[in-house]
């Protein structure tokens, strides 16, 4: 008896992460395949079909926790790709004749590699006080990896006891593929040097991920060569080989945007930027309150009023939104707390001299979360003692 052997070579699949490009500090965590969830997708064999609910089960797009919604910020879902089932057909060797006797039909078990869900992510726009363009994250995104099974003609003996081994076309593994989700920070709007100047604009730069790239993958052919015996010949066979199509995560980009700030025209201390459908007033906590007080001094209230006089000029408002901010000098407690102070005070003068409805007018105190300047100096601690007013309209 004799045995014939096939020696089988599998061409590996390459694997591409793009990273992303990043203007600012990233905000989310590094993740890490095992981080996602997403289990690589096992072949089955094509007889059994997949169920609806077994594809949607495969998505990773309602598991990234970036992307789940949350008080203090807005989610955009970017969407979903879906990569169509691929099915590998089955291998058929007939039956047929050897020295009188017949050999049985042998068969190579198609398999079909499940459908995909590509999870494109979200962006995530984070809310910022008045006078501020908040934070900008665009999420990562998750493309499933895969896998083509090993595909086997299984060994075949012959009448005269001759043993031919099983030929195999190797698994092929295709991983999973993060693509790296990329922020900028928020930023606000600053004091300028000298009273009466210009007030700057303030630019929020455009933010970027990059495209993500999953390359093909192939399993190569698997072929026994046909044997030459006395009583016939067996034919070769060849397990043909699979190309998988890579797939590709476009890039995703949010557009930079600026704030436009000016000074109140009846006032040298008050400075005003407008955002879409909302206006804010911002003064420096030191021009309205005496040091750590949380009483408006007599001579700031003529710039209150130029406020209350440029808020009638625009229209009744049906948000009033009064804001306290601190520089990092002391607790965090301590800071907290004498920022909503400030911004109760204001709000109160705005309802009892300024006349606004006290229904529309509520507070809130930030303390030192949401500097305009670096607080490593004294005029960039001055710029983050402030009062924001913001109105907005319906």
């Amino acid at each position: 008896m004799r045995s014939a052997r096939v020696s089988v070579s599998v061409l590996a699949a390459g694997v591409l992460v793009l990273a992303a490009a990043c203007s600012g500090e990233a905000n989310s965590p590094e993740p890490s395949p095992s981080a996602t969830g997403t289990p690589t997708q096992e072949a089955v064999p094509a007889t059994e079909e997949p169920s609806e609910g077994a594809a949607a089960d495969a998505s990773p797009a309602l598991h990234l926790a970036e992307c789940e919604d949350g008080e203090g910020k807005t989610v955009t879902m970017l969407g979903s790709q879906v990569v169509e089932a691929q099915k590998i057909p089955e291998v058929v060797v007939e039956a047929f004749e050897l020295a009188g006797e017949s050999v049985p039909a042998q068969f190579v078990d198609a398999v079909k590699i499940p459908e995909r869900v590509v999870d494109r992510g979200c962006i995530i726009e984070y809310e910022a006080p008045g006078g501020c363009l908040g934070a900008v994250e665009i999420s990562r995104a998750v493309i499933p990896g895969y896998s083509i099974p090993e595909r086997v003609l299984p060994a075949l003996t012959l009448p005269d006891g001759t043993v031919i081994e099983e030929v195999v076309a190797e698994r092929v593994e295709q991983e999973e593929i993060i693509v790296e989700g990329t922020s900028v920070e928020e930023v606000c709007q600053s004091e300028p040097g000298e009273a009466g100047s210009y007030v700057s604009a303030v630019y929020r730069p455009a933010v970027y991920r990059s495209a993500g790239y999953q390359s093909a993958s192939y399993q190569s052919a698997a072929y026994r060569s046909a044997e030459y015996l006395d009583g016939g010949t067996v034919r070769g066979v060849t397990i043909p080989g699979v190309t998988v199509p890579g797939v590709t995560v476009p890039g995703e980009t949010v557009p930079g945007v600026s704030l436009e700030g000016y000074r109140l025209e009846d006032s040298e201390d008050v400075e005003v930027t407008d955002k879409e459908e909302s206006v804010s007033y911002s003064s420096q906590g030191d021009v309205l309150f005496g040091n750590n007080e949380d009483v408006i001094l007599p001579e700031a209230e003529s710039d209150l009023e130029a406020v209350v006089a440029d808020i009638a000029g625009r229209g009744t408002p049906a948000i009033v939104l009064v804001e306290g901010h601190t520089d990092d000098v002391g607790t965090e407690e301590h800071n907290l707390d004498l920022s909503t102070r400030r911004a109760q005070a204001v709000a109160t003068w705005l309802v009892d001299r300024g006349g606004l409805d006290a229904g529309l007018v509520t507070t809130a105190g930030y303390g030192f979360a949401h500097p305009r300047a670096d607080n490593g100096s004294d005029e960039g601690r001055a710029q983050n003692r402030r009062v924001v007013i913001t109105i907005k309209f319906e």
